[in-house]
């Protein structure tokens, strides 16, 4: 039985990196990750939430620029003193009326409840239920994938502290209350806003802020739209089941990930427009990475070959099509002159017997997708059990190569290389996983960046 704490730190690692890569490079496009029981969806909430952080990072300015400018209405009022000092202007028409028991006078404050204001504050009570209703909708999950759920909550948190810094600027405070009451009462909301529509449009000048706020309003209903749809998308992955094995395969594919990108220092990332492929670019080369997914340019031989029946003729040829393999990683360089394919194939088991399994199907793999390299990638061997004559006689080169952190065989003069790298799920295997990787990129005479 897998260790918890190996999985909390494959899933905490897997999540943790494969997330930073998408928020560090504003990856507009989420990953689509294919697994048995669905599809798991990486960083589409991340893109929208950045979207949707920067529209209220403009909604921000532009309530800077309207707090200079308070638009506000002066209003007169009459007020007749019994007592106490003066405050206000004395109205001496009215004096003779009053006296001597009272002075009347005229004095004016400011009004800050205008419908522009109103409208300014209760949009940022609008984005702030939304995105309190968002965190609330979040599936709960199991800890294979409980850091993504967390990760999006920690974003949607941002969102949230940014909306209540602006709430609570001392000029809003005031009209907060009942922006409140409009911002649940849609019907009164949209008056309103018909309301500051034509009051912009009759004073532009005075009110050509608020022209811009109009503006936002429909920005963020937009992007909030797009990350309520995303936060779907991200529940329906926080419910999926995903085996240990499972995980290993995605801690692996993200390993990859980091090592590549320490060796090659790419140019440029970016998810495909299938959603599930990235590619990296790479001096004069474009790098392809699929997980579970042929890319468009690799082929099994078995997607060309013929079949028939012994006895009944020709078998149909999307049938054959079904006998092709799928690694679970496909590395696909591709440039001038120069053209590589690495497979990979991730392995949850520390039996020596499932070793010389994957061993055999990775060889396969080399044949039936004319590739230059197939790798397995799996935790340091240590379990005999039952194993026969074949698997107790290659024991021992397995055991060899521990110190080593795997293996890479040369198979003939054209170049076919079988690798096996070990890597246990342990954070102190991390590093050395990571420069076994690297090491094995440039055996295969992958490019380096200069």
């Amino acid at each position: 039985m897998p260790e918890q704490n190996e999985i909390k730190f494959m899933a905490e690692y897997t999540w943790t990196t494969l997330l930073s890569l998408f928020d560090e490079l504003s990856l507009r496009k989420k990953l689509v990750l294919k697994t048995p029981k669905g599809d798991l969806i990486v960083g589409g909430e991340i893109a929208n939430v950045m979207k949707l952080l920067y529209v209220i990072s403009e909604l921000s300015i532009v309530i800077k620029e309207i707090l200079r400018k308070v638009q506000a209405e002066i209003i007169e009022e009459k007020e007749i003193i019994t007592s106490g000092s003066l405050d206000g202007r004395v109205l001496t028409g009215l004096a003779g009326k009053y006296a001597p028991s009272a002075i009347p006078v005229s004095k004016t404050r400011l009004l800050l409840e205008t419908p522009a204001n109103l409208l300014l504050a209760a949009t940022l009570v609008e984005v702030r239920f939304e995105i309190l209703n968002l965190i609330a909708s979040l599936k709960e999950t199991k800890p294979e994938l409980k850091p993504l759920r967390e990760y999006a909550k920690k974003r949607l948190i941002d969102v949230l502290l940014k909306c209540e810094y602006l709430m609570y600027e001392p000029v809003l405070r005031p009209i907060l209350s009942k922006a409140q009451l409009l911002a649940g009462q849609p019907s009164k909301l949209k008056t309103l806003e018909e309301t500051v529509k034509y009051e912009v449009l009759r004073k532009y000048r005075d009110l050509k802020s608020y022209s811009r706020l109009l503006e936002l309003r429909r920005l963020l209903r937009e992007n909030l739209s797009l990350l309520e749809n995303s936060i779907t998308e991200l529940n329906k992955t926080l419910t999926l089941e995903i085996s240990t094995g499972k995980l290993y395969e995605l801690f692996g594919f993200t390993l990859i990930l980091q090592a590549l990108i320490e060796e090659f220092s790419p140019t440029e990332i970016k998810v495909l427009e299938d959603e599930r492929e990235l590619q990296m670019s790479i001096v004069d080369s474009k790098m392809i990475i699929s997980y579970n997914t042929l890319p468009e340019d690799v082929e099994s031989r078995l997607a060309r070959a013929y079949a028939r029946g012994i006895m009944n003729g020709p078998v149909e040829r999307e049938l054959i099509r079904k006998l092709g393999g799928l690694p679970d990683t496909i590395i696909l360089l591709k440039g001038e002159n120069k053209r590589r394919i690495l497979l990979v194939d991730y392995k949850y088991s520390r039996s020596y017997n499932y070793l010389v399994q994957a061993r055999f199907k990775a060889v396969a793999y080399l044949y039936e997708f004319n590739a230059d390299c197939a790798v397995i990638v799996t935790p340091t061997p240590g379990e005999t059990g039952d194993v026969d004559e074949e698997v107790k006689e290659q024991t021992s080169f397995y055991d060899a190569i521990k110190t080593s952190g795997g293996a890479e065989i040369r198979i003939d003069n054209n170049g076919k290389v079988l690798a096996i790298v070990y890597v246990d799920p342990k954070p102190e295997s991390l590093k050395g996983a990571i420069s076994a990787l690297k090491v094995l990129f440039r055996f295969v005479n992958l490019p380096v960046n200069q």
